[in-house]
């Protein structure tokens, strides 16, 4: 009788998610966003400018040992799973649907919009959307060759968004995953020549990268623009500059290069969240469009315990410096503001049509749906 119920209560809200996903009309020029790995001799760094629409969204704690079936419609066979980490995740459509973050282990992953991507046809192998994706890789891995050896054995489906993803674990260990024609293409190790992604393939990107190689840089500096295959070679650029001048702190430096690949106001659109991942010390700093001052917290400062209320901190709030003190119960009912909230922003926007409550409630409920193992 339980089981049965369970069921049915997943098929609820995978038909949600699927009507969801069908009202969603993301546009073709996708939000140009950007990352990078910085290493310093003793730090490791990872930068990310998240561009799009809204700034809105939560930085949540997510739990170990919860158990997770994903939010998919049938006759999809669902990844279902237990948590084996906490993470730190940004989350803008809702909890458990980042758009990136951190384990406890000091795993990275991040996305970016990618136009030619082409998840995997249905097959055997059980399917999750590219947001829950990524939650997922963070709950359950903490290298960066488990997260390539998992790819055989997951895929995406009914997705929202077409988006490729970097990598990065505590080891310094990185990868850029794509799923171009339906296969999953990854560069690392010798392969990932320049530790960043950006929203054109990677190898377009290293095409564009040799085809300057010996190119007048102060020139070309003069005439960069922000797209993706230019935001790639200015990356590349400065992560050479710092491994040969060393010109200051890391973490400063990276922020500093988020700050000149950040967007202005373009169809709407501008880098409205500045992250700095530190691997090193398993730490979190950001910005927002909003609010320039750099907000931090560390994982040492939050408790992963299932029996314990998951929390989460609001990005618009008005703060700076340390702000793990700032963290509130992430309830349903903050949830369900974040998803009512985003999702009109979006349809003001006009990247979704015809949204019905039902619709938003099926999304902003699937968090309740989990379990405590222990």
């Amino acid at each position: 009788m339980i089981k049965s119920a369970l069921t049915a209560s997943r098929r609820r809200f995978g038909i949600g998610l699927a009507l969801l996903a069908c009202a969603l009309l993301w546009p073709t020029a996708g939000s140009p966003c950007s990352s990078f790995i910085l290493r310093d001799g003793q730090g490791l760094f990872f930068g990310k400018n998240f561009d799009h629409y809204s700034s809105l969204g939560l930085l949540v704690v997510n739990k170990r040992d919860m158990a997770k079936t994903a939010l998919l419609m049938p006759p999809e066979r669902p990844v279902s799973w237990v948590s084996k980490f906490g993470s730190l995740t940004f989350n803008q459509v809702g909890r458990e649907f980042p758009m990136g973050g951190m384990n406890e282990q000091g795993l990275v992953v991040e996305l970016m919009w990618l136009d030619e991507t082409r998840y995997p046809a249905p097959d055997e192998r059980p399917a999750l959307m590219e947001l829950q994706w990524i939650q997922y890789q963070l709950d359950n891995w903490s290298t960066v060759e488990e997260v390539l050896a998992c790819q055989s054995q997951i895929r995406i489906s009914q997705s929202m968004s077409p988006l490729h993803f970097l990598v990065c674990d505590r080891s310094g260990h990185a990868a850029a995953i794509e799923f171009l024609d339906g296969r999953c293409v990854v560069h690392s190790g010798p392969s990932l020549v320049a530790e960043a992604l950006t929203n054109d393939t990677y190898d377009s990107c290293l095409d564009h990268l040799e085809a300057f190689r010996n190119f007048d840089w102060d020139k070309k500096a003069d005439h960069t623009t922000y797209r993706s295959r230019d935001r790639f070679l200015k990356i590349a650029r400065r992560l050479e500059d710092f491994q040969s001048e060393r010109p200051g702190p890391a973490k400063e430096y990276a922020f500093d290069m988020l700050a000149s690949l950040s967007v202005e106001r373009i169809r709407g659109q501008c880098t409205v969240w500045s992250i700095v991942y530190d691997l090193s010390d398993l730490a979190v700093s950001f910005k927002t469009h909003e609010n320039r001052r750099v907000r931090t917290v560390r994982m040492e400062d939050f408790d992963f315990n299932p029996a314990t209320p998951v929390l989460a901190l609001d990005l618009a709030r008005d703060a700076g410096g340390d702000v793990s003190s700032l963290f509130v119960e992430c309830t349903s009912a903050v949830n369900r503001r974040l998803v009512e909230s985003i999702f009109k922003i979006y349809a003001d926007v006009g990247l979704v049509k015809n949204i019905l409550p039902v619709q938003l409630r099926f999304l902003a409920a699937y968090p309740d749906s989990l379990k405590r193992v222990r």
